[in-house]
């Protein structure tokens, strides 16, 4: 019996002791297990935390480029919202600051300040370094990858700048088209001229209607069609010019050169002297522009007719002083004639008399000569003539007129000469007659490459002297001051009186 039970109990132990073994071995398994199930949750978390910065990182890129593509945003705009939202995209927000230096222009997200945890990236833009995206931390944290900072953060660094970089190109583009194009618009805006393209078939595919009355709501509706199909339009051009237009327009095409003619035209009931210009534009197309000339046309006529009344004066003088005095001259000389061939005495006296009377001839003959043409050929003839002219002023109405000139100013154009000479004899006319000045003041002085005359007056001032400026003479005078290519200034002077200043450019100069 006993050896039954002892081997009862050695099986019951040897069961136990493999139960046992199973049992640590199970433990010990659990353990590897328990161990490879806290790496990986750390793994996990690690990548959880990995993709937890990666999508701060796309959110930034995301919300970087909803700032970019707004409508109307500035670049300042752009740049400070961006470093704004920099700092939540890296590891650690709440100790990052970011800044981007863009030449003389700065911009800072909050609470930013230069610590030795730094990361920087240039900017650039065009090819050229403009700046630099800097990103800093304003603690110490345990060293990453670079610094305290980690490689992702690197390329994130690095996207932002080059983003910034083309949208800063982008910018700078579009402000520079919207400036080109707001300065065309302005130029275009300037321009007098009525100005329209033109296809061969004559198709308008441009309109500008400068300063010519004609309603934009109707010349917006005209773009596309041909003129011929535009009944409305041959109420500012005719139907002739528009066939001539045609003409030239082909002509254009044909020799590629300028085309240009004039025409008198009625247009919206006031008759109008035109100037047509055509330059090709492009394939197939040509560029019309007409300028109104009314009143170029007008005032050249009334240069003609000045020059025609003055011509007209000298002949009547001519007829009724000169000629006089010559043929009193010849009447003595053929009575002289006669005692001679007589063998009578001639009288000293009588010799004496035609000589006087031919003096008086010549100086009558030099005054005609001064009245076509007051001044010299010579290079101070301006000088000399203007001189002349304030001391026949003086002489002829009795009022105090002076002239001075700033050293010795030689000009050796005579017809800019003689426009100028014009210019100063209207302003003293209008001073005297319609200025009622007594003392005037001619001054003539040099400035660079400028010539300037100035005639100044202590009279009633240009509101009440020169019909508000609407004067022929003011007309004139203006028109002669472009013609030599210079300006002509008109002015009531603080101390009273008017200012008529006139600026040219003296070639002699040059």
């Amino acid at each position: 019996m006993k050896d039954i039970s002892a081997e009862k109990n050695n099986g019951t132990i040897e069961a136990l002791r493999l139960k046992l073994g199973k049992a640590n071995k199970r433990i010990e398994a659990l353990k590897v297990s328990e161990k490879q199930h806290k790496k990986s949750q750390k793994v996990l978390e690690e990548v959880a935390g990995a993709l937890k910065e990666r999508v701060k990182e796309l959110n930034c890129l995301y919300t970087i480029s909803s700032i970019v593509e707004r409508e109307g945003i500035t670049i300042d705009e752009v740049l400070q919202r961006t470093v704004d939202i920099i700092p939540d995209a890296w590891q650690y927000p709440e100790i990052t600051c970011s800044r981007i230096v863009l030449g003389e222009r700065e911009f800072r997200s909050a609470a930013f300040m230069v610590t030795r945890w730094k990361q920087s990236q240039i900017l650039t833009v065009q090819g050229k370094e403009a700046g630099c995206l800097e990103v800093y931390y304003s603690e110490e944290r345990p060293p990453g990858d670079e610094g305290p900072f980690l490689k992702e953060e690197r390329s994130l660094i690095n996207v932002i700048a080059g983003r910034m970089g083309t949208t800063i190109e982008r910018k700078m583009g579009e402000a520079a088209l919207i400036e080109s194009e707001s300065r065309n618009r302005a130029l275009l805006d300037a321009i007098p001229d009525l100005m329209f393209e033109i296809s061969e078939q004559g198709c308008l595919t441009a309109f500008h209607q400068g300063q010519f009355n004609i309603s934009a709501d109707w010349s917006r509706t005209i773009i596309g069609r041909n003129i011929y199909s535009i009944a409305e339009i041959e109420r500012v051009l005719p139907k002739r010019i528009l066939d001539q237009v045609m003409t030239y327009v082909r002509l254009a095409l044909d020799t590629g050169r300028t085309q240009v003619f004039e025409q008198h035209v009625l247009l919206n009931g006031e008759r109008k002297d035109v100037e047509v210009r055509m330059v090709v534009y492009s394939d197939r197309n040509v560029l019309v522009m007409v300028r109104d000339i009314t009143t170029r046309k007008r005032l050249e006529g009334e240069i003609l007719e000045i020059s025609g009344r003055e011509q007209r004066r000298i002949g009547q003088d001519l007829h009724d002083s000169l000629c006089q005095q010559l043929a009193g001259i010849g009447f003595m000389a053929k009575a002289l004639q006669r005692k001679s061939s007589e063998g009578q005495v001639v009288d000293p006296s009588d010799v004496g008399e035609v000589v006087t009377l031919i003096d008086e001839a010549i100086t009558l003959t030099r005054g005609f000569a001064r009245g076509l043409n007051p001044v010299r050929l010579e290079a101070d003839g301006l000088m000399m003539a203007l001189s002349e002219l304030v001391n026949t002023v003086e002489r002829l109405f009795g009022i105090s007129c002076f002239f001075e000139c700033a050293g010795e100013i030689l000009i050796d154009d005579n017809v800019a000469a003689t426009h100028v000479y014009r210019i100063v004899q209207e302003a003293l006319s209008n001073a005297i007659k319609h200025g009622r000045a007594d003392r005037i003041t001619v001054v003539l002085k040099a400035e660079g490459h400028n010539c300037v005359v100035s005639v100044r007056d202590n009279g009633c001032g240009i509101g009440k002297a020169v019909n508000h400026g609407k004067g022929l003479g003011l007309n004139i005078m203006q028109y002669r001051a472009s013609v030599i290519g210079g300006t002509l200034e008109l002015r009531n002077s603080e101390s009273g009186g008017a200012v008529v200043t006139c600026s040219f450019q003296n070639k002699r100069a040059d």
